[in-house]
């Protein structure tokens, strides 16, 4: 083993050979001997327990308290490791076991000597300053399955008990024609953490003058996983999946598999690459003209299940190239859908409850739902569902296909429906959707899809309308039914660097309408010189709701954006902007106006604009400016026509009671962190901006749940006198845990001493200097007799030992003036005030060890 700032070991390294520093290459003064056999071990390691993050290939797996058990060596603690650690890490101890002559395999209990005798070519690299140890092992003997940031369930966090809050509020005041009137609104959203299950609750509060304040309450649900099913336990209300049936909000419970629980490789569908290799070959993959994988194969069969291909597909590009240089190609067809599955992976959700909908008038409905697929080969993916309540019915099958031309999924309903008062609408649904991605052209089809049905088939959300629309003294016949709806998502990238073209829409008829309801709309964007321009348009026509809704929206509007940077390309740089929009129904309408920020760091933003309406022959004069701080985000804005004024101002931001108390962040995402670092006031956290508070306190907003999390903070803004003792953390938090992310400090002074001996004669170089009370290591001798030290207290007295002699030891005594006050000494750098000391004789009833015996 060895070790400087870190300590590694090997199988190969030879026992007992360590590095010798050589102290006849310093020079030497007449009787003061340099002492430096400290210095001839790399790094020795203090027995005892440490919380450690243990790496494998440099990638973060858990962590973990280890035990450092003494060894009696030069290298001083040994770390203990056992079997189901190592395996949670990724290592495959079984194929490692049958890699070597005597199939020996790593007993059970805490193993701590050389792991290398189990896992042949692994090294050990130890490194106690940053809390890590990093085990390099042989790629043969890892885990296929595991990821870079994939984090074995044992090692999911499920954070502390916790309550949450995020805010968005303003307050709004117009003044019109001599009326007044102000509004003002408050969006929550509310959460509880208690081990691992998590409450959350949603809201709006509003307030008027005249009205007072009015609270409308949300959905409220309990949720927990379940890792060994790869799932979530949801009780309450919420709202079913919209991937095979329509959603519709619930009370009650579902239980739904949660893809974000699986590897990478196994999340999105990509296809097994199959092929057969006739000597130890390298195949190589290649997706859009990037080479996404490359690996060594036996001769015979082989098969690439783990590929992280882009989701959105392209055909694959598989070359094979033998040991004697030959090369063979062919093309494994990639297309997907949102129904497509990796070959053996599911799909499953399954919910119970009532269904709720302020819409409705009656929630006597009750449903019973559930939907499951399951990737059955490399391009076939079959799924099945059922809805049920008292009054429908449905069931679902379908088949999603991979294939050369793109992916397509294809999937049948049939669905009965009783009426209110007699009598049932029975009918089917067809379905056919289609996915491709042109990587040459640039043309994403994301989606193509189109249903058709009869006229006696309802979905599950207009059933349940029917029943109401019934009891309500309506006509069946009046209740409109789809009878086709066609939607579309295409883009186009014109060229490497061209523009972007886009169509989007929907078109909806229906069986007992002759209107047809369309939504499309089309634009072009690009840039040229700097400049960036578009141009849209957007038509809206026929019925606007399904259902028994009658409201007709016929509109056309197109529009025109201009964007020009004025002065350099630099962050804050004021920038002009223009709009243009025309439309049936209100005309033509002009702003122009600039943008941009106020400070290098974009913490406040402002806009100026003016607005002419052609239709109304008027000017608006509009102004805003946002500010952003690591705790909250400010907005605020103002206009004024030639009869109304209008102002508002608003605040969004989120805030975690935790047993540390009340800390204030930017708005929260579902799964955030709370890092604590004592006495660490100003120093950044992530890129977030989060700044740690005067309690030691700062948020990170958002983590990826079920992944691996680094959490970094940035020293720089931190008071002098506070040293990180780790300045980088590791997490994977389950979804909606608040994880507590610990980065243990040091609160002491820098300061520089130059003294001499009793006799008048220079400190010995490396001389070792510690506290004389507590025996604690504070720093050593420099050259020109100067100590550089850090000290937690104000005064005290160091002991300076370069021997066992009493005539090799003496005392030096100190006391540090009050930061407000002026040094005694100059300060020669910030941080660091310099005093003259003498270093008086140690006295013969002096107490402490001597250095060399308390090292060993």
């Amino acid at each position: 083993m060895a070790t400087e700032a870190w300590a590694e070991t090997s199988a190969a390294e030879p026992k007992g050979q360590g590095v010798v520093f050589d102290s006849q290459m310093l020079f030497q003064t007449e009787g003061a001997p340099i002492d430096t056999s400290r210095f001839e071990h790399q790094g020795f390691l203090v027995p005892g327990n440490y919380r450690i993050d243990l790496l494998v290939n440099g990638q973060w797996r858990a962590t973990q308290n280890i035990e450092f058990r003494d060894t009696h060596g030069p290298q001083g603690g040994q770390p203990c490791y056992e079997r189901a650690l190592l395996v949670r890490a990724g290592i495959d101890l079984d194929k490692a076991a049958s890699a070597q002559p005597s199939a020996e395999s790593m007993p059970e209990g805490a193993y701590c000597a050389d792991l290398a005798r189990y896992i042949p070519g692994l090294t050990t690299k130890i490194d106690l300053k940053e809390l890590t140890i990093d085990l390099s092992v042989p790629q043969y003997f890892l885990q296929k399955s595991l990821s870079k940031t994939y984090v074995d369930p044992a090692n999911w966090d499920h954070g502390v008990s916790a309550g949450l809050l995020n805010y968005n509020t303003n307050l709004f005041s117009v003044q019109n024609n001599g009326r007044s009137m102000t509004n003002g609104y408050a969006g929550l959203n509310m959460g509880l953490n208690v081990g691992s299950v998590r409450l959350r609750h949603n809201g709006t509060l509003t307030w008027s003058p005249e009205s007072g304040g009015h609270y409308q309450r949300g959905q409220i649900y309990a949720q927990t996983e379940l890792p060994s099913w790869r799932s979530q336990l949801l009780v309450g209300e919420s709202a079913t999946n919209a991937d095979l049936f329509d959603s519709v909000s619930f009370r009650g419970v579902q239980l739904s598999s949660d893809d974000r629980m699986l590897p990478d490789t196994e999340r999105f569908y990509a296809p097994v690459v199959r092929g057969t290799a006739s000597s130890n070959a390298k195949v190589s993959v290649y997706q859009r003209g990037y080479l996404i994988s490359e690996t060594s194969v036996a001769p015979g069969p082989f098969e690439i299940s783990d590929l992280q291909a882009a989701s959105f597909g392209g055909d694959l590009s598989v070359t094979v190239t033998e040991a004697n240089g030959k090369s063979s190609s062919f093309t494994v067809p990639f297309a997907t859908t949102v129904q497509l599955l990796r070959p053996g992976n599911s799909r499953y959700s399954l919910t119970a409850g009532q269904i709720i909908d302020p819409g409705l008038s009656s929630d006597s409905q009750y449903v019973l739902q559930g939907t499951a697929q399951r990737g059955l080969d490399n391009d076939i993916t079959g799924y099945l569902g059922s809805s049920v309540t008292g009054s429908y019915m449905s069931a679902l099958i379908g088949s999603a296909i991979n294939t050369r031309v793109g992916g397509f999924a294809v999937d049948l309903t049939q669905a009965r429906t009783d009426v209110p008062r007699g009598g049932s609408l029975q009918g089917s649904s067809l379905r056919l959707s289609y996915s491709k991605n042109l990587p040459n052209s640039g043309t994403n089809f994301s989606l193509l899809a189109y249903r058709y049905s009869t006229s006696g088939y309802l979905g599950l959300h207009d059933a349940v309308a029917l029943q109401d629309f019934v009891e309500d003294g309506e006509r069946v016949e009046s209740f409109a039914r789809v009878r086709d709806r066609v939607d579309v998502n295409i883009s186009q990238r014109l060229g490497a660097t061209g523009g972007h073209l886009y169509a989007t829409g929907s078109s909806l008829k229906y069986w007992n309408q002759k209107s047809q309801a369309l939504n499309f709309s089309m634009g072009y964007s690009d840039q040229w010189q700097g400049n960036s321009y578009s141009f849209a348009v957007q038509r809206t026509q026929g019925r606007n709701g399904g259902g028994g809704s009658q409201s007709d929206n016929n509109n056309t509007v197109f529009s025109f954006t201009l964007s020009i940077p004025l002065g350099r390309e630099t962050r804050g740089a004021t920038v002009l902007n223009n709009y243009l929009s025309h439309d049936q129904h209100t005309g033509t309408h002009l702003t122009s106006g600039v943008s941009g920020t106020l400070d290098e760091a974009g913490k406040a933003a402002y806009s100026v604009a003016l607005s002419r309406d052609d239709q109304q022959r008027e000017t608006t004069r509009n102004a805003s400016l946002n500010y952003f701080l690591p705790e909250v985000s400010l907005n605020s804005s103002y206009s004024q026509g030639s009869d109304y004024r209008q102002a508002s101002i608003g605040a969004s931001g989120g805030m975690i009671l935790h047993p540390g108390g009340l800390t204030f962040a930017q708005t929260l995402s579902e799964t955030s962190g709370l890092v604590y670092a004592p006495h660490a006031q100003g120093a950044g956290v992530g890129y977030s901006g989060a700044r740690v508070n005067g309690s030691g306190y700062a948020v990170v907003p958002s983590l990826t749940p079920f992944q691996l999390n680094t959490v970094d903070i940035d020293p720089q803004g931190m008071p002098d006198d506070v040293e990180l003792q780790v300045s980088s953390r590791n997490t994977a938090p389950v979804a909606g845990a608040v994880v507590m992310l610990s980065y243990p400090t040091r609160k002491a002074r820098s300061f520089l001493i130059n003294s001499l001996q009793p006799n008048g004669a220079l400190l010995p170089f490396a001389a070792i200097a510690t506290d004389a009370e507590s025996g604690v290591e504070m720093g050593a001798v420099g050259q020109g007799s100067r100590l550089v030290l850090r000290s937690e207290k104000n005064q005290g007295s160091i002991r300076v030992e370069w021997g066992d002699q009493p005539g090799q030891q003496c005392l030096i005594d100190y006391r540090l003036p009050e930061r407000d006050a002026a040094p005694a000494k100059t300060v020669e750098a910030k941080g660091y005030e310099v005093f003259d000391l003498p270093c008086r004789p140690v006295p013969p009833d002096a107490g402490g060890a001597p250095a060399q015996a308390r090292n060993g």
